[in-house]
């Protein structure tokens, strides 16, 4: 277990550039780019609509939205990470002390899957929280600007900041653990290809497509690539982020996390998961392999 956890620490401390110091840089950048146009006198009044209800609604919905934008950011570039990880420590000054330790293939390629799907979501979530954080103080600037808009009332924005807080890291979870084959993916082409994974990722399954539309004809484009577009799709996640937008109530973390559970594919969750751990177990047998 120490040697597993010392995996981990190796991939934080190999990829914290691209996890927390970017992060921090665009926390910076948001900062500074919401603050200036209030200075600016930038900020109109008909900017924002009644629809909002308010400055506590307007708070929620800048929480939420910045949910939305930290959750891409991950997805990107976690798969920028996978699509090298797996074969990083092949370089002479990837692993530095690590490099001798005396541990698995399967036990490294496992740190790394679960570094992408723990601890860097993790520092990922906390950009979320600070977000969240922020836009409290978005809102108390737009009630300075506005006084119409009323002042959003602090136990209340309390209530909702650790609402849609616990909200939002039931959904980066379930988003992670959906779209994990992709990751596994990359991963694995990596162990073969090296860096060429990213382009190969996608011009693999491009291959098989064109060529199941060329010789079995396949109706809307065939199988494959209807298949990778339900997998690519996030239709569960979005029609439960839009019940919460168009509702003028505060987020209902019940109602929230019932809408996502209810509408995901549990089948194709596990059928996922199962194709991860088959293609991590066979990278590590040809990583193996290759380095005896």
């Amino acid at each position: 277990m120490k040697s597993f956890i010392a995996l981990i620490k190796r991939e934080y401390l190999e990829h914290r550039g691209a996890f927390l110091y970017g992060p921090l840089i665009l926390i910076g950048l948001m900062v500074v780019g919401t603050v200036l146009p209030f200075l600016a006198g930038r900020i109109r009044a008909d900017y924002f609509g009644e629809e909002i209800g308010g400055t506590l609604k307007f708070y929620e919905l800048a929480f939420m939205a910045s949910i939305a934008g930290w959750t891409f950011y991950l997805l990107i570039t976690l798969f920028f990470y996978y699509a090298d990880a797996f074969s990083a420590d092949k370089r002479n000054n990837a692993m530095l002390f690590w490099k001798s330790m005396p541990v698995s293939d399967l036990k490294v390629l496992s740190s790394k899957m679960v570094a992408g799907l723990t601890v860097f979501p993790a520092l990922i979530f906390l950009a979320m929280l600070f977000s969240g954080a922020w836009a409290y103080v978005m809102a108390l600037m737009v009630h300075w600007q506005f006084p119409l808009f009323a002042a959003p009332d602090f136990i209340a924005a309390v209530n909702s900041f650790w609402r849609i807080g616990l909200v939002g890291m039931i959904f980066l979870a379930l988003v992670l653990l959906w779209i994990a084959p992709f990751f596994a993916w990359a991963g694995a082409l990596s162990t073969a290809v090296g860096r060429w994974a990213l382009p190969m990722a996608a011009l693999i399954p491009g291959i098989l497509i064109l060529l199941e539309n060329v010789f079995l004809k396949g109706q809307d484009g065939g199988f494959i690539l209807n298949y990778l577009r339900y997998r690519a799709d996030f239709t569960w996640a979005r029609n439960a982020v839009q019940n919460q937008i168009i509702s003028l109530a505060p987020v209902d973390i019940v109602r929230f996390v019932s809408d996502l559970l209810a509408h995901i594919d549990w089948v194709q969750m596990v059928a996922g998961w199962a194709f991860v751990v088959i293609v991590i177990v066979a990278a590590s047998e040809y990583r193996r392999r290759k380095l005896d």
